[in-house]
């Protein structure tokens, strides 16, 4: 397989075709003066609601909360868990010494 090099004739009609395929976009008119209005005015960049969220949620006297609540219910639901373990510890303990043959699960 060979490659063509740009000085052979045929790479002169690919230029030419591809020249010929790009869309020439012309700009509405006063585009350019719109743009400066806006940027000059400051006005802000809708942001989605996903933006929002996250905007209002960096915050941080809001990061500080949800951190602390994410604390406090993870503490919960491990005193939840060890209350639960140790009353099963318990009645294992008390079967087996009245039951020698017991075996915990």
């Amino acid at each position: 397989m060979s490659q063509q090099s740009f000085n052979e004739p045929g790479a002169e009609k690919l230029s030419a075709l591809l020249r010929a395929a790009r869309p020439a976009l012309e700009l509405p008119p006063g585009f350019e003066r719109h743009v400066w209005q806006r940027i000059e005015r400051g006005e802000p960049r809708s942001a989605g609601i996903l933006e929002s969220v996250a905007g209002w949620l960096l915050t941080p006297r809001i990061a500080a909360a949800g951190l602390v609540l994410v604390m406090i219910v993870s503490a919960g639901a491990g005193v939840a868990r060890g209350f639960r373990s140790g009353e099963r510890q318990a009645r294992d303990r008390y079967v087996a010494s009245v039951d020698p043959s017991y075996l915990p699960r």
